[in-house]
């Protein structure tokens, strides 16, 4: 299932319509042509890499990011499913470091997450992941993860997702009772940690794990996610912290991670 997950967006590809972002040529050919969609893929939860040696060929066939969690997966504990890493997700830190694929710390639980950070030693992010002062249950990132993630020169992507950024939302509670600034609040709380607004960024997860009904007031569509730089003017942002978390701290992971 994940090779023809991967072979679709290769026929994407093919067809023009995205480009594949595999290498520091390729961002730069896609920031020169804003019209052009780019795509980074990135594996959530790794159980599809057979065996930790595996993860080499994943990188060649274009994989780029990697989460090892989702729920616990062979390699690691995860969301509502606790636990260390596995013997195999030991196996699969070692060989993540013989790569310049990134590690994607979203998801994994706490005793994973920190024995990661322990074994692996080049890039690290959360994709996609809010603070655990704000909304307190295990998917969100602890203040002591933050600083870890940060401490290694991550980025953290805030979530669009309502039970993630309001504590005892429920699917059916009315829309306006959640909105970006509420998302600007999950940042300010990383940059309170941080000092900077260098690692946060947007996350999103708008990849059609939930509906339109658990997005902020001012979500629709992926097309609404600019507003977010509005929100964050509102909210006390200059003009360059507003680019950095909206584009440049991405980017810069990505130029330093991507071969030549």
């Amino acid at each position: 299932m994940a090779t023809q997950q991967l072979d679709y967006y290769r026929s994407l590809a093919s067809n023009g319509h995205v480009k594949l972002i595999l290498t520091k040529s390729d961002l730069s050919s896609v920031l020169e042509d804003r019209k052009r969609v780019g795509i980074v893929l990135l594996m959530e939860g790794a159980d599809p890499i057979v065996s930790p040696e595996d993860v080499h060929d994943w990188y060649a066939w274009g994989l780029r990011i990697l989460a090892p969690s989702w729920m616990a997966t062979r390699y690691a504990g995860g969301t509502h499913m606790p636990g260390p890493l596995t013997p195999l997700g030991r196996e699969l830190m070692e060989q993540l470091e013989k790569t310049r694929l990134i590690l994607d710390l979203s998801h994994m639980s706490d005793e994973s997450f920190f024995e990661a950070l322990n074994l692996f030693h080049g890039k690290v992010i959360a994709s996609h992941s809010n603070c655990r002062m704000l909304v307190p249950t295990d998917r969100q990132l602890s203040d002591e993860m933050i600083h870890a993630l940060i401490s290694r020169n991550g980025v953290i992507g805030s979530v669009f997702n309502n039970p993630f950024l309001l504590t005892d939302w429920k699917t059916g509670m009315v829309k306006s009772q959640v909105t970006l600034s509420h998302v600007v609040q999950h940042i300010q709380h990383i940059c309170s940690i941080t000092g900077d607004m260098l690692h946060v960024a947007v996350g999103s997860d708008l990849d059609g794990g939930f509906g339109v009904e658990n997005t902020p007031l001012e979500i629709d569509t992926v097309a609404d996610l600019g507003k977010l730089a509005s929100a964050l003017s509102s909210g006390g942002f200059s003009e360059n912290e507003v680019e950095a978390i909206m584009n440049l701290n991405w980017l810069r992971i990505l130029d330093e991670a991507l071969p030549t």
